[in-house]
């Protein structure tokens, strides 16, 4: 009896330093942060319980719903981007001899597996309206003095898309190119001999087939891009004026520069409330049961 009590709780004895550094670095802070969005707290002196008062002040303030949905703006056009070009990657590695495929998937995938401090950085050099590398080379061929990618509000967020979208289609074609190989040729081979051309073989046989990894790697695509902060802080800050000022941000200067700890933890709690329900749907997409 005691041999069997002892096997059980072997499992759990393994899974103790996790648990212990799960509890440490996330539900503690966590239940930190929830218990500080109900009360006045600033310069990390918690005052008086205000209930719910930091939701309202973070809801009703004219600023919060632009940035919220400029948030989901940039996440979904970025993931429908990364979606298609990772798909159209993920078939031309699918295709190319293993020396070309080996090679182009390195080159997709190191802004993935690169920090996106130092990718950031290096995008706002090239993209610098003054100094940067593209000003130079756009000067120089074409005579062209103002490029404004990160000073014209109008581009600037389009800009600050194309680097998140960057970052990511390279996950997006991994996940795409499993898919692809674990498609049996013969299935291939039998609807060719039916009369399937190229696009047909793609829409109805490959795409259909693909379809649970890309819509899973798309779910987290947008969880990332919506708790993103180091891209768009790194890049263009929230600027120019608000025009790529993400949720992200706007908790990170709550926090840090006005020392609203209070106001910045209640928008961390409806931000982990956005990811809980692409998190149910990720369950869900994966077929895990809740």
């Amino acid at each position: 009896m005691q041999a069997k009590k002892n096997s059980r709780a072997f499992p759990f004895l393994l899974l103790s330093p996790s648990l212990v550094l799960i509890a440490l670095f996330l539900i503690i802070p966590l239940g930190f942060a929830l218990y500080v969005s109900f009360f006045r707290a600033d310069y990390m002196q918690i005052g008086r319980f205000v209930g719910l008062g930091n939701y309202i002040s973070v809801l009703t303030d004219k600023d919060i719903p632009g940035y919220i949905g400029r948030t989901f703006y940039i996440s979904i056009l970025g993931v429908i981007i990364a979606v298609i070009g990772g798909i159209i990657f993920a078939l031309w590695i699918h295709r190319a001899n293993k020396r070309l495929a080996y090679i182009l998937q390195i080159i997709v995938l190191i802004p993935w597996v690169a920090s996106m401090v130092v990718t950031a950085l290096l995008w706002r050099w090239i993209l610098n309206n003054d100094l940067g590398l593209l000003k130079y080379l756009v000067s120089s061929l074409f005579g062209i003095k103002e490029v404004g990618l990160l000073t014209n509000p109008k581009i600037a967020i389009y800009t600050l898309i194309f680097v998140m979208t960057w970052r990511v289609v390279g996950y997006v074609m991994v996940q795409a190119l499993a898919g692809l190989r674990s498609i049996s040729e013969d299935l291939e081979e039998a609807a060719v001999i039916d009369g399937a051309n190229k696009w047909n073989l793609f829409w109805r046989i490959r795409l259909p087939l693909i379809a649970t990894p890309v819509i899973i790697s798309s779910i987290i695509v947008v969880m990332s891009n919506i708790n993103n902060l180091i891209v768009p802080l790194s890049l263009t800050g929230g600027g120019p004026g608000k025009s790529t000022m993400v949720i992200a941000i706007e908790i990170y200067r709550q926090s840090f520069t006005y020392y609203h700890f209070g106001e910045s933890s209640a928008l961390s709690i409806i931000l982990i409330a956005i990811n809980v329900v692409f998190t149910i749907l990720y369950l869900k997409a994966v077929n895990y049961e809740l």
